[in-house]
C-alpha cells in the first residue's frame, strides 16, 4: 500500500502592497531553494493593494505557483496585513514574511522539524538577518528607539553558529516571524501604520507564558534598499499614535514614547497625545472597526461627513468604504455595501464593525447619548444595532448568518430586497431577539433639498433608513 501523502504543517505567508517584484522572488524562491518542504508547506499571499499596478500580476501567480493561495485585502493596511497572514492560514503553524524576504537553504525544513519536536509551543520565534553579504548576523533589536521605529539591531554570539541551540530575546523585527497559529494573539486592528508592534507583542507573548526565541537556523535576508520608496507612507503623528497604542495594550509606561517623540518632533506631540487620548476616551473605542459608505461620484459629500466625525473626535478612526451603484434600487447598493463591510470585519476577525452612511448627522451632545449607549450594549447579547438614520453596527455573531443570507451580485441583491423590503427589515425579523433599536437615537440623516439626492444611496425606502 502507498503511503498517504503528507499534509501540510506550516503556511508561509507574505504580506505585501504594491510590490510585485519582491513578493515573486520571495515565492520563487521558496519553491526554487527549499524543494525538500515544498509538499509539507501552503503558500500564500495578502495583497493589500488588489487593484493597484501589482494586484494583476499577483494574483496571476496563484494560477502558476503551485499551492499559492491568493488573498486580496485592499482594506488592510499596514500591520493588519501580517496578522491577516497568520489569520487566513489553514494549517498549525505559520511563518510571516515581508515581500522581499529570502530564507537560507534548510531554514525552512529547519522550522518544520522543529515544528514537529515543539507540537505544544507557545512561543514567539524569529531568526538571525543577514546581511547583503550573507556574513553578517544580526540576532534582536535593543529596546532604543531609532527615528520612528523602537529598536535597534543587536548580536549575540550564540546567533553566529546555524547549528547552535535556539535562545531567548527581547524582541526582534517582525520581516520574519513564525508561531502556532492557535496562540496568535492578534494586533489591534486600530494600528494605522506598521512597526509600533515591535517589542509591545512579543511583551504579550511573555504575559502569557510564552518566550521570544531566536532559531539561528531560520536564517533569513532581504532587501535593504527599495529605490521607488516606501510602498505606504506612514505620517508622524500616526507612527506616535501607533507606539502609544501598543505600548498602552502591552501594559508598558508610555513615557519614554512620549519623551522621544517630543524630542524628535518638538511640542507638536502634546497635541497627538492629546488627540489619542480623546480617542481612546471616546465611547466608539469600544467598535474595533468604523467605516463610512459613501459613492466616488459623491466626493464632497464625503468630505461633508469627515467633518463631522471630525467634531465628534472619530475622524481618525473613520475609514472610508466605497459605496457600490445600483441603479434604479438604492435599497440593492445599501445592502451590498453593508454586506460588503461585514465581510471585511470577518476577514480580519473582529468583534464588531459599526458602518454610517455619508449623510448621517449626529443629535445634540452624541457623545453623552453614545456613552450610555455603549454601556447598556455591553449588557446585552447584541446582533444588529440601529443608532438611527444611517448607522448601524453588527457584532460578529451575526456575520457569518448575514454573509451566508446576502446575495454578493447586484442582479442577487435587487431580487433578494423584492423578497425582503431592505436590510433593517430583514435583520428585525430574523434576529428579533438580539435586534436593538436604540433610543434616543444618535444619528438621522442630513436633510436634502427637494429632488436632491441624498446619501449614498439617495432616498431610501422605510425598513432600510
Amino acid at each position: 500500500m502507498a503511503a498517504a501523502a503528507p499534509t501540510s504543517r506550516l503556511t508561509v505567508g507574505t504580506a505585501v502592497h504594491d510590490d510585485y517584484d519582491g513578493a515573486y522572488f520571495t515565492l520563487l524562491s521558496l519553491r526554487l531553494h527549499h524543494p525538500e518542504a515544498a509538499d509539507r508547506v501552503d503558500l500564500l499571499v495578502v495583497d493589500g493593494d488588489p487593484d493597484g499596478p501589482a494586484g494583476a500580476g499577483l494574483r496571476a501567480l496563484a494560477g502558476t505557483v503551485p499551492g499559492l493561495r491568493y488573498v486580496p485585502a485592499g482594506h488592510v493596511r499596514g500591520s493588519a496585513l501580517r496578522d491577516l497572514v497568520v489569520r487566513e492560514a489553514r494549517t498549525e503553524w505559520v511563518l510571516c514574511v515581508d515581500a522581499h524576504v529570502l530564507l537560507a537553504p534548510g531554514a525552512l525544513a529547519g522550522l518544520l522539524a522543529y515544528a514537529d519536536e515543539h507540537p505544544y509551543s507557545r512561543d514567539l520565534l524569529h531568526g538571525p538577518l543577514l546581511g547583503d553579504d550573507l556574513r553578517g548576523v544580526r540576532t534582536h533589536l535593543d529596546p532604543v528607539f531609532d527615528g520612528a521605529s523602537f529598536g535597534t539591531w543587536g548580536r549575540d554570539p550564540r546567533g553566529t553558529d546555524p547549528g547552535a541551540p535556539p535562545f531567548e530575546i527581547g524582541m526582534q523585527d517582525l520581516g520574519l516571524f513564525a508561531c502556532r497559529t492557535e496562540v496568535w494573539p492578534g494586533l489591534n486592528p486600530r494600528l494605522r501604520g506598521a512597526g509600533a508592534e515591535v517589542g509591545p507583542l512579543h511583551k504579550r507573548f511573555r504575559a502569557a507564558g510564552a518566550r521570544a526565541l531566536c532559531l539561528p537556523f531560520l536564517r533569513w535576508t532581504r532587501r535593504s534598499v527599495r529605490p521607488p520608496g516606501t510602498a505606504v507612507p506612514v505620517e508622524t503623528a500616526d507612527r506616535c499614535r501607533d507606539h502609544l497604542l501598543a505600548w498602552e495594550e502591552a501594559g508598558l509606561a508610555v513615557e519614554p514614547v512620549v519623551d522621544h517623540y517630543r524630542e524628535t518632533c518638538g511640542d507638536v506631540v502634546d497635541a497627538w497625545v492629546a488627540e489619542h487620548a480623546a480617542e481612546r476616551g471616546h465611547p466608539l473605542d469600544e467598535f474595533d472597526a468604523l467605516v463610512c459608505v459613501s459613492a466616488d461620484a459623491d466626493a464632497h459629500r464625503w468630505v461633508a461627513a469627515h467633518r463631522r466625525f471630525r467634531r465628534l473626535g472619530i475622524a481618525g478612526r473613520v475609514r472610508r468604504l466605497p459605496a457600490p451603484a445600483v441603479p434604479g434600487e438604492p435599497a440593492a447598493g445599501h445592502a451590498l455595501a453593508h454586506r460588503t463591510a461585514v465581510a471585511q470585519a470577518r476577514q480580519r476577525r473582529l468583534r464588531h464593525v459599526l458602518v454610517f452612511e455619508d449623510d448621517v448627522v449626529f443629535c445634540h451632545d452624541a457623545t453623552s447619548v453614545l456613552r450610555a449607549h455603549v454601556a447598556e450594549l455591553a449588557d446585552r447579547r447584541w446582533t444588529v444595532c440601529r443608532f438611527g438614520g444611517s448607522a448601524f453596527a453588527y457584532h460578529a455573531r451575526v456575520f457569518d448568518r448575514l454573509l451566508d443570507e446576502l446575495p454578493g451580485g447586484e442582479a442577487e441583491m435587487r431580487a433578494w430586497v423584492g423578497r425582503h423590503g431592505g436590510l433593517e427589515r430583514f435583520c428585525a425579523r430574523r434576529f428579533a431577539d438580539t435586534f436593538v433599536r436604540l433610543s434616543p437615537a444618535v444619528t438621522s440623516r442630513e436633510p436634502a433639498d427637494p429632488g436632491v439626492r441624498t446619501g449614498a444611496y439617495g432616498a431610501l425606502p422605510l425598513g432600510v433608513r
